[in-house]
């Protein structure tokens, strides 16, 4: 406050110093205006003059202390309050008592004050702003760093880029093995045509972030109507400078320079996390598949099926299974050798998979044995579909070199609720067993238990 008090003593003295000054003119101006010389200039006359001069002073500073430094006071006392906000955020990352309600001066006139007063409280406007953003931005990252899971963190990542934005709608396209995939999408209409939406692919291409005003490709979904939005924002997720993402959003109204530049912070964190998140799949993808054939393995593929049998109990739908096996495999591999019988099996997969529908599952089982799982596939299905891949296989050949192998094989098909059990492990095995009689009556065939 000392110079604050200088200030003041400052002002006092040149407030009384002009009083006096007016004090010792006004006679000679009392003179001017028809006043006798002998009033005028009179000893008490002017010794009144100046003391008036001294008083009025003395009351204008008096005016300003009360007026002038009770603002300044307050003021000063709000820099506090910010100083000491800024230390507890420093220190607690608790950014609750430096909102704008908390730190802003009251703007009650049309002045060099009330400007001041409204300068000082964008300030701190654009200050909270800044600690929300950093703040954002550390929840953000926090997650990022534990999360390998996908879609989990795919899931997160557009929640919060919307709601941060202000956005209607967004969907986050990934580009894994040079093929764009959807991943996330929420308030799009027909969202699975953006993968070859020509704004993405140039996205994806160039690296750079993309505006389109009015687009007439994407039509956002609100709960009651459909509408175009005014703004369209692409924003490439760069790893290494190499796009291996883009987030979509769109909005009714234009994006404010904020959530563009929260957009463009939230990308840079979410790259290394998202290749993370595509390593960790690829990683689970090599471990739920059977090196050889590509398709599940044992282990995952009995979760696979663990899992079909609990969604055909709790909704009251059947499951299909199909055991199959290979026809007199051990002589192709003495006759051949073993690559033969492992391109054998690889093709078998191949073959297996040209007669399934989609949506159902193939998994190696064992050696030459593979398992198909049914959902929604009562018994007659089940065979039908056998039947199908049967034949399949049978018309297949297999070359290495100048040897052409043709093979058949045996199947064993089962299928809930038709045949009453417990478990899946029970259905698996009344189709080994089914797979059993189609070997014992001459194999190349189908048999239902």
């Amino acid at each position: 406050m000392e110079r604050l008090n200088n200030t003041f003593t400052k002002l006092a003295i040149y407030m009384i110093g002009f009083g006096l000054l007016i004090g010792m003119v006004f006679p000679f101006f009392m003179l001017m205006l028809g006043v006798s010389q002998r009033i005028a200039l009179s000893s008490w006359f002017i010794a009144s003059c100046v003391l008036a001069g001294v008083v009025v002073g003395f009351v204008n500073i008096q005016i300003s202390r009360v007026t002038v430094k009770k603002k300044l006071q307050l003021v000063t006392e709000k820099m506090k309050e910010v100083k000491d906000s800024i230390i507890s955020v420093s220190e607690s990352g608790n950014i609750k008592d430096c909102s704008p309600e908390h730190c802003t001066l009251p703007v009650e006139t049309q002045d060099e004050f009330g400007s001041s007063a409204q300068a000082f409280n964008e300030l701190i406007t654009a200050f909270a702003g800044s600690l929300r953003m950093l703040d954002e931005i550390k929840t953000f990252t926090a997650t990022f760093s534990c999360q390998l899971d996908l879609q989990s963190l795919v899931d997160y990542t557009l929640d919060l880029v919307v709601r941060s934005t202000k956005a209607d709608a967004g969907a986050v396209l990934a580009d894994q093995g040079g093929e764009i995939r959807l991943l996330k999408s929420c308030g799009i209409k027909d969202a699975k045509t953006l993968v070859n939406d020509q704004n993405i692919l140039n996205a994806f291409a160039r690296g750079e972030c993309y505006f389109c005003h009015y687009p007439k490709n994407v039509i956002v979904e609100s709960t009651l109507t459909q509408f175009m939005p005014s703004e369209l924002l692409i924003e490439p997720v760069l790893y290494k400078n190499v796009p291996i993402a883009v987030i979509l959003l769109a909005k009714a109204e234009p994006f404010e320079p904020e959530h563009l530049k929260k957009m463009s912070i939230f990308s840079q964190s979410l790259a290394v996390a998202l290749h993370n998140a595509f390593d960790h799949e690829q990683l689970q993808q090599l471990a739920a598949l059977d090196p050889l054939t590509g398709v599940l393995n044992r282990r995952f593929g009995m979760v696979r099926l663990r899992e079909e049998y609990s969604r055909s109990v709790r909704k009251d739908i059947p499951l299909g299974v199909l055991m199959l096996d290979i026809d007199h495999f051990k002589q192709i591999n003495d006759t051949y050798g073993h690559v033969v019988g492992d391109r054998v099996l690889k093709n078998l997969a191949l073959q297996i998979r040209q007669g399934m529908r989609e949506g159902d599952i193939l998994l190696r089982y064992g050696g030459e044995e593979f398992l198909v799982i049914l959902p929604g596939a009562a018994k007659g299905d089940a065979y039908d579909i056998a039947e199908k891949i049967r034949h399949i296989v049978r018309e297949s050949i297999t070359t290495y070199g100048e040897n052409r192998i043709k093979i058949s094989i045996s199947v064993g098909c089962d299928a809930y609720p038709e045949s009453s059990i417990n478990t899946e492990l029970e259905l698996i095995e009344n189709a080994d067993e089914a797979l059993y009689r189609a070997k014992n009556s001459g194999r190349d065939r189908v048999v239902t238990h």
